[in-house]
């Protein structure tokens, strides 16, 4: 039992001092106040002279500026004058909670008292939906009713309210309705009508460029090209080689005396060289002229081959979408 005194204790001591340490909320300027009490004691002028339909939004602008509780009894007070009893209501309700919170026992006793005698006066309206349409969009009076709102009598401020239903693809709806006093009013909305002009948003065509791991048809071509062309200026380069090789072996027969530059005749041993120097160059011309060959070849099949290609996503006009794929060759 000590332990658990001792727990509370450092609870509610680590609870005062995160208060003691927190920022004040913040304030109004001193230009704002100022100007808030002047619209204020503009709108107490108007009031007294019984123009509430302008003074009552003198009393929200001077709110708007500065929150003080007595504007806001003003305002719920102005509103009950003006006949708008739900508007009046809904501000004592907020008067009352926060008159509870700062103790303000004076206030709190007025707004109770006046909220409690006009709510039995309050009209109520009820929209209700035949139908749930995806993204219907219901509103009174140009603000939005979320649809838990729906089928449920809300307080109004006795008068006309415009109701409003709209989705897409669908003819829309409206409809005024006059609501009196402690009436409880029902809007049943209609199902919403399909619109036959309704054509749905234009198609906007999206091109992707794949990556060529993914849809690119002449990366194989590319990569024979390249590897034929590389081939052949191997089997180039060797064939430079046997022909420097051959007019080697060649030259040596008569640098060594084995035959005769002028009469070109060869001893048996000069005979072997000579021949053997032929046979070589036969292997460099055919080794040259295949390199050519292939390297020529390399760069036409490389040069021929098809672009990356590109895919076009259309959205169909009734759903769906159209797929088209292109390249270049």
């Amino acid at each position: 039992m000590m332990i658990h005194k001792l727990i509370v204790l450092g609870i509610l001591a680590s609870t005062s001092l995160a208060a003691a340490q927190a920022p004040p909320p913040e304030q109004p300027g001193s230009a704002s106040i100022a100007a808030a009490e002047q619209l204020f004691n503009e709108a107490r002028t108007l009031f007294d002279k019984g123009d509430h339909a302008a003074a009552c939004p003198r009393f929200e602008a001077s709110y708007k500026l500065d929150a003080a509780l007595g504007t806001l009894l003003n305002i719920a007070t102005c509103y009950e004058k003006l006949g708008r009893l739900a508007s009046a209501w809904g501000r004592y309700r907020e008067v009352i909670a926060l008159a509870t919170k700062v103790g303000d026992a004076s206030r709190l006793k007025i707004a109770r008292e006046r909220a409690d005698a006009i709510e039995p006066t309050l009209p109520k309206l009820t929209i209700r939906a035949r139908s749930s349409i995806a993204g219907m969009v219901v509103t009174r009076d140009d603000v939005p009713v979320d649809p838990a709102v729906l089928g449920i009598g809300i307080y109004v401020d006795a008068g006309g309210h415009t109701i409003t239903a709209t989705a897409v693809g669908r003819k829309p709806f409206s409809t005024k309705v006059e609501v009196k006093g402690s009436e409880i009013k029902v809007v049943i909305l209609p199902e919403l009508a399909i619109d036959p002009d309704y054509k749905g948003p234009a198609p906007v065509a999206t091109t992707i460029r794949l990556e060529q791991d993914h849809f690119d048809p002449g990366r194989t071509r590319r990569i024979v090209g390249l590897s034929v062309s590389g081939v052949g200026i191997a089997t180039l380069v060797a064939g430079f080689g046997f022909g420097a090789v051959a007019r080697a072996t060649y030259d040596t027969a008569f640098e060594d005396d084995l035959c005769d530059r002028t009469t070109l005749a060869c001893t048996p041993k000069g005979q072997e060289r000579t021949d053997r120097a032929r046979s070589q160059s036969l292997v460099a011309n055919i080794a040259t002229i295949g390199g050519a060959a292939m390297i020529a070849g390399g760069v036409f099949i490389y040069l021929t081959a098809p672009s990356p290609g590109r895919i076009a996503i259309t959205p169909g006009v009734e759903g769906g979408a159209n797929v088209s794929f292109g390249g270049s060759w």
